[in-house]
C-alpha cells in the first residue's frame, strides 16, 4: 500500500481546515449580504436543526441552552453585523454552540479576486504538546532569507499568550469539536494563518512570536502579512512552479508546496493541488466531500468521519511514490525494530517484529515472540469494503501463520469512515459473534426514506422485511411526538453481516492506540473493543464524534454549506459516544510525542503485550 493515498487524521503540516464544496456549489458572493438576506440564511440553517440534527435535545440537555431563544439571539446579533466577515463569523459561531466534531459549515472560496482575505505569518507546523512544532515554511521565503523561523522551531507564545489560551478565545468559537484536546491538535496549526471566510483575520497588525530552539528561548516579531486570497494563491503556486518537460505540458500543474490553496472548484486551471490530510497523505477532495452527500443508505453507513480534517494541498512526489510501504510507514510512525511488512496487507501497513518475553516478575524469560502491528489509518481507505476485508482477513491470518498471538493496532488520528466496515473489522478480530453498539436515528425524512429505498431494493426479502419494520417503526415514533427513534442496534445498516471470523484460530492479545483525533468510526472502533474485552486501549480519550455526518448545501445567500450528525451511537452502558468518545485503561499524552512519531506510545504498547513492566517513576531525593 502507498501512503500517498490520505486518510483522515491528523499530523498534517499546514492546517487551514475547511472543506471546499466540490459539488456545484456557489462561492461567496460578492456583494455586501443585505440585512433580510441574512436572516434569511439563518432561518434556513435553522430548519436544517430542526429536521435533521440528531443530539438537538441531548445538546441542550448537557450545555444548559434553549434552542429557541439561541435562535432569537442570533438574528438579532445578524442585525448588526456591518460585512459579510462578520455575518460569516456569527454563522460559524451558532454551529460551533453545539460543540459537535461532525456539525460545521464551510464556505465556497472563489479563484477570483476581492471575496476573501488571508493574514499568514509564513510557517507551518504539527502540534507537540503545548507548542507548534515548525516542519514548513512557505514556498514565497527563499533559502537566502533573513526570515527568524526556522525548521524544527517549537513556537509557544503568539503576543505573550499560550496558544492553548489564543485557540480557546480565537478559534474553538468558531469551530468547537466538543474534546478540549482535539480542539487544541485540530485548531494549533490555524493560529498562523488566518482567512477571513473561515477563521477570522487577526486584530493587530504585528505577532511576537516566542519559541524555543534547543535550549533557548527566542522573541521575533512578524508582521502579520494581509492579502487577498486570490494573490496569495497566485503568488505561492508561481513560487513552487517547476520547469517542465515537453511532453508533460498538457498535464495537470503540479506543486511540492505544503500550504493550503484555495480553489472553488476541482478542474481549476489555476490551481492543482491534492487533499493532504492529518498524517501527510493524499486524497482527492471530491472523493472526501462524496462520502458525507445525501444519497443511497449506504452513503450513510459511510458518512461516520470527521471530513473537514483539510491541511494543506500538496501532489505526491516521485520519491514517495517509489518508496517501499515499510519506509513509508516509517514516515508516519516509529517503527519496530527488525521489523519484517507482511505483503498480505494491501490496504493498511502490517509487520511483524520479534521482542523480548517478560515473566510475572518482570524479569527477562530469554525468549522473544513476534508483535503483530497494523496501522488503521482510515475506515475508508479508498478500496471496495469486499476488497479491504479480504485483505485484512489475510493479514491476520498469515500472522497466526507465523505464530503471532499478540497485536498492536494502531489507530491514532484516524478521522473514521464507514460504519459498516468497521464493524465488519471489528468482528474479524474474533471467532465469536461481537455484540454491536446501538443507533438512535434522527426521524427524519431522509433516514426514513433510507429505509423506504431499502424495503424496494433489499437483496433479500428478509432483509427489505427487517428495513420495513424499522420504517414502520420509526413512522410510529414520529407521530408520537418524538425526534429520536429507539436504539436500534448498528447492524440494521448490514443485516447477516456480522458473522464471526470462523477462521481465526484464537482470538488475538490486542492493544489499541487512541488519541483525541480518533474520531467518529474510530470512536465507534474502540467503543467496540471495550465493550466486549477485546482489547486493551492505549492513549488518550477519542474525541467523541458519536454519529453520522451528512451534508447540505447550501444557504441561499451566503452559499454557506451544513454538515450535521444524524444518528447517536449508543455503548453498551447505554451512554452515548457524542462528547464522551471512549476512555482508554492506559492514559497517555500522546500528542506531546509526535516529534519522535510516538514512539513513547508504541513503546508503552507493546511492553503491555509481552508483560515489560512499566518504568517506575523518578523520585528526586
Amino acid at each position: 500500500m502507498k501512503l500517498s493515498i490520505s486518510r483522515l487524521s491528523i499530523l498534517g503540516l499546514f492546517t487551514l481546515a475547511i472543506v471546499f464544496s466540490l459539488t456545484g456549489c456557489d462561492p461567496v458572493p460578492r456583494r455586501t449580504l443585505s440585512t433580510d438576506e441574512k436572516i434569511a440564511d439563518l432561518y434556513w440553517v435553522y430548519s436544517q436543526y430542526g429536521e435533521n440534527y440528531a443530539p438537538l435535545e441531548y445538546k441542550q440537555k448537557t450545555l444548559g441552552f434553549d434552542f429557541e431563544k439561541l435562535k432569537l439571539d442570533y438574528v438579532e446579533a445578524a442585525k448588526k453585523t456591518t460585512t459579510n466577515a462578520e455575518f460569516y463569523d456569527l454563522m460559524f459561531k451558532f454551529v460551533a454552540e453545539f460543540h459537535d466534531a461532525h456539525n460545521s459549515a464551510a464556505l465556497t472560496n472563489s479563484s477570483l479576486p476581492d471575496r476573501a482575505q488571508v493574514a499568514f505569518l509564513g510557517f507551518s507546523g504539527i502540534r507537540n504538546g503545548d507548542a507548534l512544532l515548525v516542519k514548513k515554511l512557505l514556498p514565497t521565503i527563499t533559502k537566502n532569507s533573513n526570515f527568524p523561523i526556522k525548521i524544527d522551531d517549537q513556537i509557544t507564545k503568539i503576543d505573550g499568550k499560550l496558544l492553548k489560551d489564543l485557540i480557546d478565545s480565537d478559534l474553538v468559537p468558531l469551530r468547537n469539536l466538543g474534546n478540549k484536546e482535539s480542539n487544541y491538535s485540530f485548531h494549533m496549526n490555524k493560529l498562523f494563518t488566518r482567512v477571513s471566510t473561515m477563521n477570522g483575520l487577526p486584530k493587530t497588525k504585528d505577532a511576537v512570536i516566542t519559541l524555543k530552539r534547543g535550549e533557548k528561548e527566542f522573541t521575533y516579531t512578524l508582521p502579520w502579512v494581509l492579502k487577498d486570497l486570490h494573490q496569495f494563491q497566485a503568488e505561492q503556486a508561481k513560487a513552487t512552479e517547476k520547469p517542465k518537460k515537453e511532453d508533460d505540458k498538457n498535464k495537470a500543474q503540479e506543486s511540492d508546496m505544503n500550504f493550503l490553496m484555495f480553489s472553488d472548484s476541482f478542474d481549476s486551471t489555476l490551481f492543482k493541488f491534492n487533499f493532504i490530510n492529518f498524517n501527510g497523505q493524499i486524497e482527492k477532495p471530491i472523493a472526501a466531500v462524496q462520502k458525507v452527500m445525501n444519497g443511497l443508505r449506504k452513503k450513510f453507513a459511510d458518512g461516520f468521519r470527521v471530513i473537514d480534517f483539510v491541511s494543506e494541498w500538496s501532489p505526491a512526489t516521485e520519491t514517495e511514490v517509489t518508496k517501499s510501504p515499510l519506509e513509508l510507514l516509517k514516515d508516519q510512525r516509529s517503527v519496530i525494530e527488525n521489523a519484517v511488512y507482511l505483503s498480505e496487507s494491501k490496504n493498511y501497513p502490517a509487520y511483524i517484529a520479534p521482542k523480548k518475553v517478560y515473566d510475572k516478575d518482570g524479569k527477562e524469560t530469554g525468549d522473544f515472540k513476534l508483535i503483530g502491528y497494523i496501522y488503521l489509518d482510515s475506515f475508508d481507505p479508498g478500496d471496495s469494503e469486499e476488497n479491504v476485508l479480504k485483505s485484512f482477513k489475510e493479514t491476520l491470518e498469515a500472522m497466526q501463520a507465523m505464530g503471532v498471538q499478540d497485536l498492536l493496532i494502531d489507530t491514532l488520528n484516524n478521522g473514521g469512515g464507514s460504519l459498516v466496515l468497521g464493524m465488519k473489522m471489528a468482528q474479524m478480530l474474533s471467532n465469536k459473534k461481537v455484540e454491536m453498539p446501538k443507533m438512535q436515528l434522527r426521524l427524519s425524512d431522509s433516514w426514513m426514506d433510507q429505509f423506504q429505498t431499502e424495503t424496494m431494493n433489499a437483496p433479500s426479502d428478509a432483509e427489505g422485511e427487517y428495513a420495513r419494520r424499522i420504517l414502520v417503526d420509526m413512522q410510529s415514533t414520529k407521530s408520537s411526538g418524538k425526534r429520536l427513534s429507539d436504539a436500534y442496534s448498528a447492524e440494521i445498516l448490514a443485516p447477516f453481516s456480522m458473522q464471526p471470523n470462523a477462521d481465526l484460530k484464537k482470538p488475538f492479545k490486542v492493544v489499541l492506540l487512541v488519541n483525541e483525533m480518533c474520531a467518529s468510526m474510530c470512536d465507534i472502533f474502540a467503543g467496540i473493543l471495550q465493550d466486549n474485552k477485546m482489547a486493551t486501549i492505549v492513549g488518550a480519550r477519542t474525541m467523541g464524534a458519536g454519529g453520522n455526518v451528512v451534508n447540505y448545501n447550501q444557504t441561499p445567500n451566503s452559499h454557506m454549506d451544513l454538515r450535521q450528525t444524524e444518528s447517536l451511537i449508543v455503548r453498551k452502558d447505554g451512554s452515548y459516544i457524542e462528547n464522551n468518545g471512549v476512555t482508554p485503561e492506559k492514559l497517555m499524552e500522546v500528542n506531546t510525542f509526535a516529534k519522535s512519531k510516538y514512539s513513547e506510545v508504541i513503546t508503552a504498547a507493546t511492553d503491555i503485550l509481552t508483560g515489560k513492566p512499566a518504568p517506575k517513576p523518578v523520585h528526586e531525593e
